[in-house]
């Protein structure tokens, strides 16, 4: 995990998970500015917590990353808020990122940063998910979002 210490403008990050590669635009109070080094993907707004447990120093993940055995999430990575489920509204893929209409008809942001990268590759619009919703500087966010099984639903 990156230390507070470590977090300054310039600095070159690894996304654990996904292996995309960014660099630190600004450090906020409570979040970190991420601008990516693929041109075709935006910025990215994070949370610091989330930020300090996703993403590596690229020199320290690149020494390691000869091996695919990474690490899962931690149980202590779960947020706190209520878990809620929904349906997916809308996907927007190529910025990665979407909305969920929740059973109590509430919208909510989520980003693809707040899931495994397979877990959002394998979501679509219309599926029912269940999400725990965290508030964030810009407003309510979902965050562990899988799809969960729609009752009487095929598949």
């Amino acid at each position: 995990m990156l230390s507070l210490d470590e977090l300054e403008n310039g600095l070159a990050v690894t996304h654990k998970n996904t292996g995309l590669r960014y660099t630190v635009g600004d450090v906020a109070e409570g979040e970190v500015l991420l601008t990516p080094d693929d041109s075709a993907l935006q910025d990215l707004l994070v949370p610091i917590d989330l930020f300090r447990a996703e993403f590596v120093s690229s020199d320290r993940y690149s020494a390691r990353r000869g091996g695919r055995g990474g690490r899962r999430r931690s149980p202590q990575a779960t947020p706190t808020g209520p878990k809620v489920r929904g349906r997916i509204k809308k996907m927007v893929r190529d910025r990665g990122f979407g909305f969920i209409r929740g059973d109590d008809g509430k919208e909510v942001f989520f980003h693809r940063s707040g899931l495994g990268a397979a877990d959002y590759d394998n979501l679509s619009e219309g599926d029912v998910v269940e999400y725990h919703v965290s508030e964030s500087p810009r407003g309510p966010r979902a965050e562990n979002v899988r799809q969960a099984a729609a009752e009487g639903a095929a598949g």
